[in-house]
């Protein structure tokens, strides 16, 4: 007779094999599913590319883009819409891999080269109003990628400007430019630039901050289905509460204070976020030049508000001898807002705000 320890060896043997072979045959069936979903997913884009390409093409046999009383980007822009209203939505990436072939199918008959445009999911007017202050570094990055979007208008407010700013602006563009020697204040340039403003959808931008075109398409959509405001989300950004700063706890603090704690630190304060230029009339231009006062009224006439995309504009954030430390000169004058903020809000809503009283009971008694 075998001794025991040598069946069970001999018996465990074949187990081993087979759990082996059963595993090998598990990640192969794995590796093929995502090589499958891969697949799958290209061929996704690959359809709507197709697609796209062929309807910008026959879009172009039919309509005469070269009028002269359109630019020849917003009226492609018109044609791109008259189809993707039809089939709307799609997947920014499947979006944008679509409008590029769109226009490229567009050019392949009316030969009209527009460079790397990028196509919006609107017809409304829309606007871009940017900030300008010292920003010779950065302008002409922001320039390209505004030059890629077909906006109805581009306002630069450029105030306390003591480099070349003013020039390159005027020099690489057909933009409106609203020009100040002395410098206006953090946020007053954007209510400067919003009552100008003629267009539907007004789009906020700093100029020391270039964004690339395709990031800011999520806002003005956001508009389009029905926002009155779009704001970047920074939350994924921001990090644990604990290593927060104090301008970061008070933007969300404003926010729950207002019952909307799923806006988290989201703020008026961050760039891009884009506007109703009805919503913006009606929480009055000036409110604007204080951002956080301007969310508080807004949130309390129940504009619908989200947060569409997230753009790091934190880390892009330029270094400047006002902006540097825990505790600096940018910082005290947003804290300094959300005060102003604040007090609108008891003003709107009570001493407590939106904290009901749950722990005391106060009753009223005669003495």
């Amino acid at each position: 007779m075998m001794p025991a320890s040598y069946s069970f060896r001999r018996a465990m043997k074949p187990i081993s094999k087979r759990k082996s072979a059963k595993n090998k045959r598990s990640r192969h069936k794995l590796g093929a599913r995502m090589f499958k979903n891969r697949l799958s997913s290209n061929g996704v884009i690959d359809y709507w590319k197709e697609k796209a390409y062929t309807v910008g093409y026959q879009q172009a046999v039919h309509e005469d883009i070269e009028r002269e009383d359109t630019d020849p980007h917003i009226k492609l822009n018109e044609s791109w819409n008259r189809w993707y209203h039809s089939v709307r939505p799609l997947p920014w990436e499947i979006y944008h891999a679509a409008a590029s072939k769109f226009v490229e199918g567009h050019r392949k008959h009316s030969g009209i080269y527009l460079g790397n445009a990028v196509l919006l999911p609107t017809d409304k007017r829309v606007a871009a109003i940017v900030l300008v202050m010292n920003e010779k570094d950065t302008i002409l990055q922001l320039l390209e990628q505004l030059h890629r979007l077909p906006l109805h208008e581009i306002i630069f407010v450029v105030n306390g400007s003591t480099d070349e700013s003013f020039e390159m602006i005027r020099n690489q563009s057909k933009a409106i430019i609203v020009h100040y020697k002395q410098a206006l204040g953090h946020d007053v340039g954007r209510a400067v630039g919003a009552k100008l403003a003629d267009s539907d959808i007004l789009l906020f931008l700093d100029g020391d901050v270039p964004i690339l075109a395709e990031h800011l398409v999520p806002f003005i959509d956001a508009i389009e289905q029905g926002s009155d405001i779009a704001l970047n989300d920074i939350s994924p950004l921001i990090g644990m509460f604990s290593k927060r700063d104090y301008v970061t706890i008070v933007k969300e603090f404003i926010n729950r204070s207002m019952g909307r704690a799923d806006l988290e630190a989201n703020s008026l304060t961050a760039v891009p976020h884009a506007i109703k230029k009805e919503a913006a009339q009606i929480i009055g231009y000036a409110n604007l030049s204080v951002p956080p006062k301007a969310q508080v009224i807004a949130l309390e006439k129940g504009f619908k508000i989200n947060a569409p995309a997230s753009v790091d504009v934190i880390s892009k954030n330029r270094l400047r001898a006002r902006n540097v430390g825990l505790q600096n000169a940018v910082s005290d004058l947003i804290i300094g807002d959300h005060i102003e903020a604040l007090k609108t809000a008891f003003d709107l809503k009570g001493s407590r705000l939106s904290f009901s009283d749950q722990i005391r009971q106060r009753q009223l008694t005669k003495v």
